[in-house]
């Protein structure tokens, strides 16, 4: 009986004592949190915010929230998310340095009529910061608030805020609409020398028109993440006619798996284009460097590397010349000859075959035809090389070799091609040239 009372005595003290670290936590995180707010300046729900009007002299600035999007009043433009994100919490973030109290004379702060302020509404409440005249080191704004206490702000706290104007907070996408890049399943582009569309598959994309062949991956995203991601660099009062967009030079249509967007491109001015897009109806200048990213030629786009693979992951691969071949297999990072597993292959050997491999690179394209592999011997080639990386496999025909060119054709992509003629060292090699060496006996 002793034992149990015992026992029952120290578990209600346990449980006093857990009650008590539990509310002075409590306690000490309340005190934390009105530690950090005693100094707010402003204390708002940011999700029930309606309205900030912003007044700096003579210029006015008041911005609405309309549904999910904050508009500029009177202009009805559409803000940026970033850029309004990035204002509210600024304005969350206010606090003040030193509290003056209240004062009877505000003039002497430049607060009797003050020519700068900032207002919020928040679900019908309103609060508002009056902003007087900077402190003799020009590090504070003398401030007041409707409990007329004259507080120090830091200048740079508030001129990022009353310095905002109606093109810094406007929406200044190129394409003003959330579009998953990975949803992406169309690119086209219509233009003066060339019209192409691209279309996706898998991680791949395509060129579909005005030939089929595999296209340049990063150049492909180069163009979506200009557009995209790019931004307005300033916003034209001018007419379609004038700025060339009444017959736009360029038009790049986007085609997501549920709507599709077009950018319409017109006249050059100053090294900037006029453009429009087809969600909104205004002019705006773009950097001309977004546009030399939309390839004015078909081959520009295209893929010019021949072997995707990871030296790290190929399984096997092959050297075939004149139906001889030469074939090596990988099991447990160590490299064989397939057909005589005696033999010590060197793997640095192999790594750097296949790195040689993995950097060829296509100079020129030449028009598919029967006519063509036979002209350049690619129909029966002097060499053929497949490389298998567990996923995919790759096979190439090296044929004729001139002075300044190798041809070569890409069974699966129906592409005939030229090589420098100096990188068929590269290809030519035979069994002797994996062979490890035995080191000479001293």
């Amino acid at each position: 009986m002793k034992i149990y009372k015992k026992t029952l005595f120290l578990f209600i003290t346990l449980i006093l004592i857990g009650t008590f670290y539990f509310y002075q936590n409590k306690i000490i995180q309340k005190r934390e949190k009105n530690k950090e707010e005693s100094k707010k300046v402003f204390i708002f729900k940011k999700e029930n915010l309606k309205s900030i009007f912003i007044k700096n002299g003579e210029k006015e600035l008041e911005i609405l929230k309309l549904d999910e999007n904050w508009i500029i009043r009177d202009k009805n433009y559409e803000c940026g998310k970033n850029e309004i994100t990035s204002l509210i919490e600024k304005i969350s973030s206010l606090e003040y340095e030193r509290n003056i109290g209240n004062v009877e004379d505000l003039s002497l702060y430049g607060l009797k009529n003050p020519q700068k302020l900032i207002e919020i509404k928040e679900d019908g409440k309103k609060f508002t910061l009056f902003i007087g005249e900077e402190t003799p080191s020009g590090s504070y704004f003398y401030t007041t608030t409707e409990k007329k206490e004259v507080l120090l702000i830091y200048k740079w706290d508030l001129t990022g805020i009353i310095e905002k104007d109606v093109f810094s907070l406007r929406d200044k996408s190129i394409i003003p609409t959330d579009i998953v890049k990975s949803d992406l399943e169309e690119i086209e582009v219509r233009r003066d020398k060339i019209d192409f569309l691209l279309q996706r598959s898998g991680d791949n994309w395509y060129i579909k028109t005005p030939i089929y062949d595999l296209a340049n991956k990063e150049s492909v995203n180069n163009i979506i993440e200009d557009i995209l991601d790019g931004k307005v660099k300033s916003f034209e009062e001018i007419k379609e006619k004038e700025s060339g967009l009444e017959k736009p030079k360029i038009i790049i249509r986007f085609k997501s798996k549920e709507k599709e967007y077009f950018l319409y491109i017109g006249k050059k001015k100053n090294g900037l284009y006029y453009a429009k897009n087809s969600k909104k109806p205004y002019i705006f200048l773009l950097e001309e460097g977004i546009i030399d990213n939309i390839p004015d030629e078909i081959n520009e786009i295209r893929e010019r590397k021949l072997f995707g693979f990871n030296v790290s992951e190929v399984a096997e691969f092959s050297i075939i010349k004149k139906y001889k071949e030469l074939k090596f297999i990988k099991e447990k990072d160590i490299y064989y000859l397939e057909k005589d597993r005696k033999k010590k292959i060197s793997k640095d050997k192999v790594e750097d075959f296949l790195h040689d491999l993995k950097n060829l690179e296509i100079k020129d394209f030449i028009e598919f035809s029967e006519e063509n592999l036979k002209k350049f011997s690619l129909l029966t080639p002097n060499i053929k090389i497949k490389v298998f990386d567990g996923k995919v496999k790759t096979e190439i025909y090296f044929g004729e070799k001139t002075e300044n060119w190798l041809y070569c054709f890409h069974p699966e992509r129906k592409i005939i091609f030229t090589l420098p003629s100096s990188d068929y060292i590269k290809i030519d090699k035979d069994e002797n040239f994996f062979i490890e060496k035995e080191e000479k006996k001293k």
